[in-house]
């Protein structure tokens, strides 16, 4: 039985030509089987290895498939809001192309959308290796203990909101801290969630676009945006 939620799907896209096309068939054959309704919204943001002509390809073979290039790579954080803007749907759900997460993941979550505005999570599995465990837990624990979060996770993959309170958060950061934007404007405005475990699954090839200098520029964004945010 297909869901009775409409769902907008939002898929950032930089450099990932190796899995581009396996992964946004198979996130659409996934929705196609459980929604009655359906987008996939790829922002691709200038990418150098070819993804932006396969993502044509893509646009022009998938009905469901909606296509923004960005021009250039503004960051994680650009693409998501360009995404988030741009969603049609009663659900927005954010998957990256190494899909971090099992997909029926939402099958979990969409029974609670009764009760809550959105679904977040923690990871229930964590394999990655020990130097981005220990980035990790630095990050999280600098950003909850300086934003006043009471969340599990900062940055844990799978979320899904509802599209009016995603498309009312007004945000602005262009990197990985949009995340912890986030989790700060459902704080401030009482919007309601709940957080479910989810399993953590590492990306086992093709070329991560987080690098071993992101926790610095997260801290840097940070740090502006608490500059900024009382202004």
């Amino acid at each position: 039985m297909k869901d009775k939620y409409s769902i907008s799907v939002v898929i950032p896209v930089y450099n990932e030509i190796r899995f581009l096309e396996s992964a946004v068939c198979y996130i659409d054959s996934f929705l196609a089987e459980h929604f009655h309704d359906y987008e996939i919204i790829l922002i691709e943001s200038g990418s150098t290895d070819g993804s932006g002509e396969a993502c044509d390809e893509l646009a022009a073979k998938l009905p469901s498939l909606r296509l923004i290039h960005e021009g250039s790579r503004n960051g994680f954080g650009s693409a998501l809001r360009l995404g988030y803007k741009n969603a049609t749907k009663d659900l927005v759900w954010l998957i990256t192309v190494d899909l971090p997460f099992p997909l029926d993941s939402i099958l979990r979550a969409l029974p609670l959308l009764s009760r809550y505005d959105c679904v977040l999570s923690y990871r229930s599995k964590d394999n990655r290796k020990l130097f981005r465990k220990f980035q990790s837990i630095v990050y999280n624990t600098l950003v909850k203990t300086t934003l006043g979060l009471s969340v599990k996770h900062v940055n844990s993959a799978f979320k899904v909101f509802k599209r009016p309170i995603i498309q009312g958060m007004t945000l602005t950061s262009n990197g990985w801290f949009i995340d912890a934007e986030v989790l700060y404007t459902i704080k401030k405005n009482n919007i309601s969630y709940i957080e479910i475990p989810i399993e953590l699954i590492d990306r086992k090839s093709g070329a991560s676009s987080i690098k071993f200098s992101a926790p610095l520029y997260l801290i840097k964004e940070l740090a502006y945006f608490l500059k900024e945010k009382d202004k």
